[in-house]
């Protein structure tokens, strides 16, 4: 399967709360492609859902390093960052989403 392949099938055992084997198979591509952002993306949606902010904090900003220019992922970091209290870092993270989202507009 590909990359884009497996990271479908682990959405869909998202959708059907297989919770655990979609951690493992994510973690697992992560693994195997590690440039693989979305996979990130969805690890960090999980353990959001799960109450497990620091893993999803973790995978976001593993997300935005493979992402720089997406301005939304670092609005989800900023807002995942905000409900863990860490401020500072959710300020950061807004202030770069602003700033592309700024760029993109206005060049």
């Amino acid at each position: 399967m590909t990359p884009m392949e497996t990271y479908d099938a682990c959405v869909e055992l998202q959708r059907s709360g297989k919770l655990s084997e979609a951690i493992d198979a994510l973690k697992q591509l992560t693994e195997e492609v590690p440039d693989f952002a979305l996979a990130y993306n969805a690890l960090a949606a999980i353990y959001k859902k799960q109450g497990d902010v620091d893993a999803a904090i973790g995978n976001m900003e593993k997300y935005c390093v493979l992402e720089p220019e997406d301005s939304f992922g670092f609005s989800i970091l900023s807002s995942y960052c905000l409900g863990a209290g860490r401020r500072d870092q959710a300020e950061e993270a807004l202030g770069k989403a602003h700033d592309l989202r700024f760029k993109a507009q206005f060049g």
